[in-house]
């Protein structure tokens, strides 16, 4: 031991669950060491705090602890990165020093609503999930009033999620028969819903919106929040007055990636499409720490689908550089599942590197899909977490 070569992976998240999960046959073989670290002691999705504000489920129901990784072979260190040397091809933990022959950063973004002035005060944040049980809470005693559901820069993982807050959310006051007294609002800097998906995509989540009387307002920019007056301010855009405010935050790379300088002036870092290698040697990133361009020079959405088909990229890519082997390149498709309230969920698939550019297909909302959604789950889990 110690000889064969050393992957770290930076990150227990799909991109890093689904290359630890590869990469662990070669482990076990004795053709590859792998340590995967990561600070969290479970693995959730992130549509489980959507299922707990509608009370599908407890929040715990969704969780895995990462004491029972499928991929036995694979080093499991729960602790904090708190630097990275890659010159020295090296990673430093709160407790110990990793070198590296191939580093995978599956990080997942840093959430950072300091950046917009009054945030962290005056909103709910959608992608915490504490904050988010709070925000059933204050929902579940909202009588009258304006609910105001906003993106508050792009990028941001999950494109669909705002939307499906917002459709859940419209339930939630539908089951208490306060609905009718309360305004509900959304608001994006995006031209449309899902941009990459195309125009039909969008159409056809502005068409659910409308029809649950959820007011959308896209290419609109927050620029402050007074949580004191309850006020939300908008660039070029009269502000809005809110009782309760939900937000999907900015988002960047983690500061440990960032000071590595990994990271380039979008916040996020840069990777090869086809490969997920970095500007740096040895290095590679994938989800939503990752920042992808299409061929069109469209941003790649972030997405977990997306994140699990990058890591296993990277991970295959990382064994044909050590191993030798053909490489293999990055297919950009994938398939999930919106939900879209009244227990049920649309299917879509998406194919980021169609020719002629991306392509995407959203299915009408049913019963199975949201079946669908709990499958995908479920099929995820028994693979990485074992039956």
């Amino acid at each position: 031991m110690g000889t064969e070569p050393h992957i770290v992976i930076l990150g227990a998240g799909f991109g890093g669950l689904a290359a630890a999960t590869e990469l662990d046959r070669l482990a076990g073989e004795g053709k590859v060491r792998v340590t995967l670290v990561e600070r969290n002691r479970h693995f959730s999705m992130g549509f489980s705090m959507q299922w707990t504000l509608v009370g599908r489920r407890p929040l715990e129901a969704g969780l895995r602890s990462f004491d029972n990784l499928a991929a036995r072979h694979v080093a499991f260190l729960h602790d904090e990165v708190v630097g990275i040397d890659t010159a020295a091809r090296a990673v430093f933990t709160r407790s110990r020093r990793l070198d590296y022959d191939a580093l995978l950063v599956a990080t997942g973004a840093e959430l950072a609503p300091e950046v917009i002035p009054g945030l962290s005060e005056g909103a709910f944040n959608l992608c915490d999930g504490p904050s988010v049980l709070q925000l059933r809470a204050a929902v579940e005693t909202l009588k009258r009033g304006t609910l105001l559901i906003a993106v508050t820069t792009v990028p941001f993982k999950c494109p669909p999620a705002p939307y499906e807050y917002a459709l859940l959310l419209d339930d939630v006051l539908r089951q208490r028969g306060v609905r009718d007294d309360v305004r509900v609002v959304m608001t994006t800097p995006e031209p449309q819903p899902m941009p990459v998906a195309g125009k039909a995509v969008g159409d056809a989540v502005k068409a659910l919106l409308a029809d649950r009387g959820i007011e959308y307002l896209p290419a609109r920019k927050i620029t402050g929040v007074d949580a004191r007056r309850r006020v939300v301010s908008y660039e070029g855009s009269p502000p809005i007055a809110y009782d309760l405010f939900a937000a999907m935050p900015p988002h960047r790379a983690p500061k440990v990636v960032r000071e590595a300088g990994l990271a380039d002036a979008s916040g996020f870092v840069p990777v090869d499409l086809r490969t997920m290698r970095t500007a740096v040697d040895g290095v590679y990133a994938v989800g939503d720490v990752a920042a992808l361009k299409l061929p069109g020079g469209s941003p790649h959405p972030k997405a977990g689908v997306f994140a699990e088909a990058q890591g296993l990229t990277a991970a295959r890519t990382i064994a044909a550089q050590l191993l030798g082997g053909e490489a293999p390149t990055y297919a950009g498709s994938g398939t999930c599942f919106v939900d879209t309230g009244r227990e049920e969920a649309a299917p879509a698939e998406i194919h980021l590197l169609a020719e002629g550019g991306p392509r995407a297909v959203l299915g009408p909302p049913s019963a199975a899909g949201l079946a669908g959604k709990r499958e995908f789950e479920r099929e995820r889990l028994a693979r990485w977490f074992g039956r």
